[in-house]
């Protein structure tokens, strides 16, 4: 027997929540849904006719997300060996900011670890202390991409980039966020793999012996996205959420086995970070979204 795992749960139930409560009649119709411990599906309702099936299925790329924490591991790792007790180092007085650029899938070995960290101030020391020697970089900063006295950077780091500016007090390094080019439209295409992979795996006949089992008489779908594709998959602007819905609804409107959900909603929700909004003196949850689209029987944004 196939069971969900509290886990699983634990994420989708607070997705659940937030959905009722920001859009409390998004089915139209009075539902209370329990979760189904026997899945699928992952929620289910009583209606006047009949058991209703919900099922869940994240908005995100999950290569993409692998890929996005292996950085972010790097990242973290770097950060510790260059970052930890920063402030009995070297301090900047022309430099605001180091942005160092990895060289990604290369780790750092624990017996280089020293060596890495004093290279890296030593290279800064000298950048800094010989800032004003070239007028060039004041309102434009320094990438360094060539480290021929420090054989740890050149083998660890792609490159530094370093932003002039006067001391803050803040720690004055970091490891490159995730950037550059992107193509906008794998938002379109990650939302479209969601959709088929539910139709796909429901279309088994295992699956629809279950939702019988469970006298499911109606199965709706709801793809969500959050804080995962966020930070972890390519950004979709300058496609608006409303764009990508469409595309989610024409692709799941010609599906030949469309038939296998009565409706389809498409959920986005985004928490604002107050801590960074009171940084830079925003109001209390700006950046906070909650988005909703149906995107079957008949596309709809509400």
């Amino acid at each position: 027997m196939a069971t969900v795992t509290s886990s699983h749960f634990n994420r989708e139930r607070p997705i659940l929540n937030d959905l009722e409560c920001r859009f409390p009649d998004f089915t139209g119709k009075a539902l209370s849904w329990v979760h189904n411990p026997d899945d699928p599906p992952d929620f289910i309702a009583q209606s006047p006719a009949g058991a209703i099936g919900l099922e869940f299925r994240e908005w995100l790329d999950e290569k993409q997300m692998g890929a996005a924490q292996h950085r972010d591991d790097q990242r973290e790792d770097l950060l510790k060996i260059i970052g930890d007790g920063w402030k009995q180092e070297y301090q900047p007085t022309n430099i605001v900011l180091a942005s160092i650029k990895p060289r990604w899938g290369v780790r750092v070995a624990s017996s280089g670890e020293s060596a890495l960290r004093h290279e890296f101030y030593k290279c800064a020391t000298d950048v800094d202390q010989t800032w004003l020697t070239n007028p060039e970089r004041k309102g434009h900063g320094y990438y360094q991409t060539e480290f021929p006295e420090f054989p740890m950077l050149a083998t660890y780091f792609q490159a530094i980039r370093y932003i002039d500016g006067p001391p803050h007090g803040f720690i004055w390094i970091q490891a490159e966020p995730d950037g550059g080019a992107y193509n906008p439209y794998v938002s379109v295409q990650t939302l479209e793999e969601a959709l088929e992979d539910k139709l796909v795996k429901f279309a088994k006949p295992k699956r629809q012996t279950k939702l019988a089992q469970h006298h499911i008489v109606e199965t709706y779908l709801l793809i969500h996205g959050g804080w995962n594709k966020q930070k972890s998959n390519t950004p979709h602007f300058p496609l608006t959420l409303d764009e990508i819905a469409k595309s989610g609804a024409e692709f799941y409107a010609a599906h030949p086995k469309r038939s296998l959900f009565s409706r389809v909603w498409f959920f986005n929700s985004l928490d604002s970070a107050d801590d960074i909004n009171v940084l830079f003196g925003l109001p209390a949850g700006s950046g906070r979204v909650r988005w909703l689209a149906q995107l079957w029987p008949s596309f709809r944004v509400y």
